[in-house]
C-alpha cells in the first residue's frame, strides 16, 4: 500500500507521468490470474456390481473423442449408469455443446447389490 501512495505523490509532484504511474502500479499488482482454458478430457468413473460381479470402469478421453465415449464403455457400466439415471447420449450432446472444466455428475449410493459410485466430469 505504501509503494502505491509512493508512486501516486510521485505522479502528484510531476516527477513522473501518467504512463508511468499506470505501468508502477500494474507491475506492483503481480502476474494477472490466468483464465480457464478449454478443458481437455472427459473423466468417467463408474464403480458399482450389476448381477453379483464388480463394475469398476475408468475412462479418460480427449473431449475431440467424447462421442466414442459409449464404444469404451463395458454394457455393465452403461446398464448401471442408465439405472441411476445418468443418460450418456444427453450427457454427450451436452459435452459437444461446450461446458466449462468440473463435475458434471457424480452419485454417490449404497444400493442392495452394493456401494455404487459415478464421476464424469470435464478436466
Amino acid at each position: 500500500m505504501e509503494e502505491k501512495r509512493r508512486v501516486l505523490e510521485m505522479l502528484k509532484a510531476g516527477e513522473i507521468g501518467v504512463e508511468e504511474a499506470l505501468a508502477l502500479l500494474e507491475a506492483m499488482a503481480g502476474p494477472k490470474p490466468k483464465a480457464p482454458g478449454p478443458a481437455r478430457l472427459l473423466r468417467v468413473r463408474v464403480e458399482a456390481e450389476e448381477g453379483g460381479k464388480p463394475v469398476r470402469v475408468q475412462v479418460n478421453l480427449p473431449l475431440a473423442l467424447a462421442e466414442l465415449l459409449e464404444g469404451f464403455l463395458p454394457e455393465e457400466a452403461k446398464l448401471a449408469l442408465g439405472r441411476r439415471g445418468v443418460n450418456l447420449k444427453d450427457l454427450l450432446a451436452l459435452v459437444k455443446e461446450g461446458v466449462p472444466e468440473g463435475k458434471l455428475v457424480e452419485v454417490a449410493a449404497e444400493e442392495e447389490d452394493g456401494p455404487v459410485h459415478i464421476l464424469v466430469e470435464v478436466v
